[in-house]
């Protein structure tokens, strides 16, 4: 029998976007009714940041990749944030997935992007693309008892679908600058970011937005969170907290220590730079409960591996004093050669010989042995700062070897902070 399949790989469009609505109703158990020829959600993302896999015209697999501009050791570089990757049940097992990635990255490169991020539903199966982990969270849940002493601080204003985003964007994007895989909302046109991220009806949703200034009318930031009701209990979930320093986010807190009487703790899936400790500050019990759990949440993959050795800062410390208490110390001047071996990027398979001081630094391809090899998911926990190289060499990671020059290496490949500051 002749197979008559016709198969199409390619971005999608507006009229092909309710099979993409249908295909993730399948995937994530997504109960809703399809009305045709309903009108197009405003805050909806633009139908070409979507791919698809289709068989005979049907799509049988698709994923998003979201166009963002994220923070890169002090630089905005271009980002594809990788969701709603999914296949019907029935295509399954195929290679439809791999397909639209062995398409989509390359393109990628030549379209000028430096990472890919995602949140993985498994770590192992997004491994084979490239990907590895990038950023983990402490989640971290606090009695409210603990916090009933604490007295309201500054003046909090309550932030409604529609409002002026100004106040908002300002702290958010000192606060991004200051941590990797921090993105900025200000890329994307006709302000959609700032109106999706404050499109929530308090009453209806329970979902509840004050930004916060202190008492000398210093804008110091925001917090976004969600009120649930769980058995015998009810938890005031937070989904953002942005904060110009620490005296601003104890400032943005004590929302929580007056709410005690309705609310009986809250919970946080806080940034790793920061140790929940620090919250005790002001508490004078010493039995304070912190309950706190690692989740290890976001993937990278290093896109364009010359691109961002050109911008990766070579010192040999970077934390921002704002943030940590720490400082940076001054350049380093040396060289070093890094083999990298990618399997879906080819124009990433090279020597790149890095030579770097006060006068700048230079990355270029050279035939010179090299003296750390990586494949792609170690370079990426290496190039963002997420993990040191003495910390990956200790646990045996696998995909990463080195054989001189350890001093410098060392060096430059620390561990700075991170925070991957939107969920897609």
């Amino acid at each position: 029998m002749i197979n008559t399949t016709m198969t199409e790989l390619r971005r999608l469009n507006a009229d092909d976007m309710p099979q993409l609505s249908r295909l993730h109703s399948v995937v994530y158990n997504n109960r809703r009714v399809f009305t045709e020829g309903e009108p197009r959600d405003p805050l909806s993302l633009p139908p070409e940041w979507s791919w698809g896999f289709f068989e005979n015209g049907k799509l049988q697999s698709g994923m998003m990749e979201i166009n963002y501009l994220m923070n890169f050791d002090g630089n905005s570089v271009p980002m594809s944030g990788i969701a709603g990757v999914g296949t019907l049940p029935e295509s399954r097992k195929g290679g439809l997935v791999r397909a639209i990635f062995e398409k989509l990255l390359p393109e990628a490169y030549e379209r000028g992007v430096i990472f890919s991020c995602l949140a993985p539903f498994s770590y192992s199966y997004y491994r084979q693309f490239g990907y590895e982990i990038s950023c983990a969270r402490n989640r971290i849940s606090i009695p409210l008892k603990d916090f009933s002493h604490q007295k309201l601080r500054g003046n909090f204003t309550q932030v409604f679908p529609g409002d002026d985003t100004t106040d908002l964007a300002e702290v958010h994007s000192e606060y991004i600058k200051k941590v990797n895989h921090g993105i900025h909302r200000d890329h994307w046109p006709e302000n959609l970011a700032w109106r999706q991220f404050t499109n929530n009806d308090p009453y209806a949703k329970g979902i509840f937005l004050y930004q916060w200034k202190d008492e000398s009318g210093k804008n110091g930031g925001h917090v976004k969170y969600e009120v649930r009701k769980e058995p015998n209990k009810t938890i005031a979930s937070i989904s953002e907290l942005v904060f110009r320093d620490m005296e601003s986010l104890y400032g943005i807190l004590s929302i929580f220590g007056v709410q005690n009487a309705q609310i009986d703790g809250f919970e946080w899936l806080m940034p790793s730079f920061i140790d929940p400790m620090d919250l005790t500050q002001g508490i004078s019990k010493n039995d304070m409960e912190i309950e706190q759990r690692i989740i290890l949440r976001d993937m990278t993959r290093v896109i364009n591996v010359k691109a961002a050795l050109e911008m990766m800062r070579m010192e040999t410390m970077w934390m921002d004093k704002t943030v940590t208490g720490s400082t940076s110390t001054p350049n380093l001047e040396g060289d070093f050669c890094i083999g990298v071996e990618d399997s879906l990027i080819h124009a990433n398979n090279a020597n790149f010989l890095v030579e770097f001081g006060k006068q700048g630094k230079r990355v270029s391809i050279t035939k010179k042995e090299p003296d750390i090899k990586c494949d792609i998911p170690a370079l990426s926990q290496l190039i963002t700062g997420y993990r040191s190289l003495d910390s990956m060499l200790f646990s045996k990671q696998k995909g990463l070897e080195v054989y001189g020059n350890r001093n410098v290496l060392s060096g430059i490949f620390r561990q700075r902070p991170q925070h991957l500051t939107e969920y897609f």
